[in-house]
């Protein structure tokens, strides 16, 4: 199964984590549908004189023949300097004048220290997050690397790829702001304060047996008065406890949750080990743009073109001209077969195919000339007798006609002037007004899409007759359209 991962996977990352007391590899490839999957995975015990040794024992094999898998280093808690700091909200924090401040010294020589800064926001307030260590350590660290012709990807501390993988693994609850994150081990333990997926606080602890409820609540206190220090007073809205999942039950009996105050969530990894630390490491290569340390960043070699140029965003761009060629591909596919069938259907015509294609072309020039004429004429000239239907249906049954007059002459220029005059009468209504059928008829007139289509104005007129011949009892009513 790992081999064929290994032939399908999309991306390839190793983590070398740097213990105390062990050096742990871990190879991850990334895979379309399992996500990130450990192909490789070893670790061996060393101490300080020979720790050199065993990382060229353990990384080659894992890294290949080739060296092109990125590789990030973790460096152990007790190497580092961390911390998190208030920052002023104009201007750019600076590493070594913050790291500086965080020690409470103006003339503290930072030359021998390697620092790295992360900005970031805690409960909308900035923050800077420091580390730093020995330049002579991570010197060493990066010329072992130099030999084995590994360029490290990123040297960050181990606490921060843990942190990685438990927000990977075992996301924080929604809406929680800060986040205690406890990582048990054999007979060590790790606690840090986390605030929107970054480390704000660490402290590593023994775990002696039989009395790890009381470990972890000394360190959980005592990063709870580490916060004050540092300017940033929230409280924790989870505990969360990773590993030693044979513990979870006895430290409930015992009352932890009740002790640390706050909603206690047990899982059972990451744990406090060299190989999930790896893991952790080898996942941030393979999400680039996540923010990281790197106290490696001034003494590796110069990065390669091949490691940074923009690879994602040449293959989206690659993939989307490759759909839009497909697309168009098949439609002039299509096209082409289109005309290949017109073209079979006109050799079938008698006519076109006896005829030469000059005489073709200009009797159809001329057929063009005569329908163009046509529709010349019958665009200015007006259907009367559609008007005629249309009245004859709409006129009330005592209304009489008394004149209908249409006209549409043409100027010099070959454009209509057209109108239209309609008289009429009916008798009045018993009061002596106009009849209600007289009013809608015209009403009707003047709102009909019929009318509308060749008349842009539509005036229609009642005239009563005077006192002295209401005794004719007649109304005459006119309709008088125009084009303008």
């Amino acid at each position: 199964m790992k081999a064929f991962l290994t032939k399908i996977a999309l991306r390839k990352a190793v983590g070398l984590c740097l213990g105390e007391h062990e050096v742990a590899v871990v190879k991850v490839a990334s895979t379309p549908l399992g996500g990130a999957v450990v192909i490789a995975s070893s670790t061996e015990p060393c101490t300080s004189e020979n720790v050199a040794e065993v990382i060229e024992r353990l990384l080659p094999p894992v890294v290949g023949p080739k060296r092109r898998v990125p590789v990030a280093v973790g460096l152990a808690c007790s190497r580092l300097f961390f911390g998190t700091r208030l920052t002023s909200a104009s201007g750019e924090a600076k590493p070594e004048v913050e790291l500086q401040k965080a020690l409470c010294s103006s003339n503290l020589p930072t030359d021998d220290l390697v620092v790295d800064l992360i900005d970031g926001k805690v409960n909308k307030l900035p923050v800077a997050h420091l580390a730093a260590c020995r330049r002579k350590y991570m010197a060493g660290v990066v010329a072992i690397l130099s030999r084995l012709g590994v360029r490290p990807f990123r040297s960050e501390p181990s606490a921060c790829a843990l942190v990685r993988l438990a927000e990977r693994q075992h996301r924080s609850p929604r809406l929680s702001k800060t986040v205690l994150r406890v990582f048990l081990g054999a007979g060590q333990g790790l606690a840090v304060v986390v605030s929107g997926g970054q480390p704000l606080a660490w402290k590593p602890f023994t775990l002696p047996d039989f009395k790890e409820g009381f470990a972890i609540l000394s360190a959980a206190r005592g990063l709870a008065i580490q916060q004050a220090h540092y300017g940033i007073e929230t409280a924790l809205d989870y505990a969360m406890i990773h590993g030693r999942d044979d513990l979870h039950e006895r430290l409930q009996k015992e009352g932890l949750p009740a002790e640390i105050g706050t909603r206690v969530i047990w899982h059972e990894g990451p744990a406090l080990d060299g190989a999930s630390t790896a893991f952790g490491l080898a996942l941030g290569c393979l999400s680039q743009d996540i923010k990281a340390y790197d106290l490696s960043r001034s003494m590796k070699a110069r990065a390669p073109i091949k490691e940074i140029f923009p690879w994602k965003e040449l293959g989206s761009a690659a993939g989307l001209i490759g759909c839009m060629g497909m697309v168009l591909g098949a439609h002039a596919i299509k096209l082409e077969e289109s005309y290949v069938t017109l073209r079979a259907k006109n050799s079938q015509h008698l006519c076109l195919a006896s005829g030469e294609p000059d005489r073709l072309e200009k009797d159809k020039k001329a057929m063009e000339n005569k329908v163009g004429a046509i529709r010349n004429f019958l665009g200015s000239r007006i259907a009367w007798t559609a008007y005629t239907r249309d009245i004859s249906v709409r006129l009330p049954a005592n209304a009489v006609l008394s004149g209908f007059n249409g006209r549409s002459p043409l100027d010099a220029t070959g454009k209509a002037a057209r109108s239209f005059q309609l008289r009429g009468t009916a008798p009045l209504s018993e009061n002596g007004s106009t009849p209600y059928e007289i009013e809608a008829f015209l009403s009707a007139i003047q709102n009909d899409p019929l009318w509308k289509r060749d008349f842009a104005s539509i005036v229609t007129d009642i005239k009563l007759p005077m006192d002295s011949k209401k005794k004719l009892a007649k109304v005459d009513f006119t309709i008088n359209c125009d084009k303008k």
